[in-house]
């Protein structure tokens, strides 16, 4: 059953629609302007949207168990920390690992509050803070819940936003 909790926070953390509510973009509210020989500024307004999109897909996927789409969103270094176990690292690992959690849950429902998005000043860098709540059938086919706090620190490979810790703080005690 820990194992299915561990799986909730997961998906809570990377399940947002596109309409939540986020963080404010200063740098380009302010209209500042890179210079000419200059570092170039981060477009941190289509950082944020690109995020927003990569969690706007999430919940189906979640949802339909499709760990190669889950898996794909980490980078090759990834690494997933869930509640009550130790990290997982690398991408092949952490689809087997959610294969495994996957396998004993059953009618997963989540919600996600709003998203608070930050952006490094450089572009390469992102967290995404969302607080989630889940339920879903357990393996014994009771019902669960698990609701709490995830953090997704999110790196940019090929110009392509994925994640590099995802950590989940579910405030359900230990069963």
């Amino acid at each position: 059953m820990r194992r299915s909790i561990q799986l909730v926070g997961l998906a809570a953390s990377i399940s947002v629609a596109a309409a939540c509510g986020g963080s404010s973009n200063r740098a380009t509210q302010s209209g500042e302007v890179a210079q000419a020989g200059g570092p170039a500024k981060a477009d941190k307004a289509a950082d944020e949207a690109s995020l927003r999109a990569i969690y706007q897909k999430m919940p189906s996927q979640l949802m339909a168990a499709d760990t190669a789409a889950v898996g794909a969103l980490f980078a090759d270094d990834g690494v997933e920390v869930m509640p009550g176990a130790p990290p997982t690292s690398g991408r092949e690992a952490i689809k087997k690992e959610f294969a495994s959690t996957f396998m004993s849950m059953k009618n997963l429902k989540l919600t996600i509050g709003d998203l608070a998005i930050t952006v490094a000043d450089a572009g390469d860098l992102a967290v995404v803070k969302a607080p989630y709540r889940t339920t879903y059938v357990d393996a014994k086919g009771k019902p669960a819940e698990d609701r709490g706090t995830t953090l997704t620190v999110f790196k940019k490979v090929n110009g392509q936003w994925k994640i590099l810790i995802d950590s989940n703080i579910s405030e359900v005690p230990p069963a």
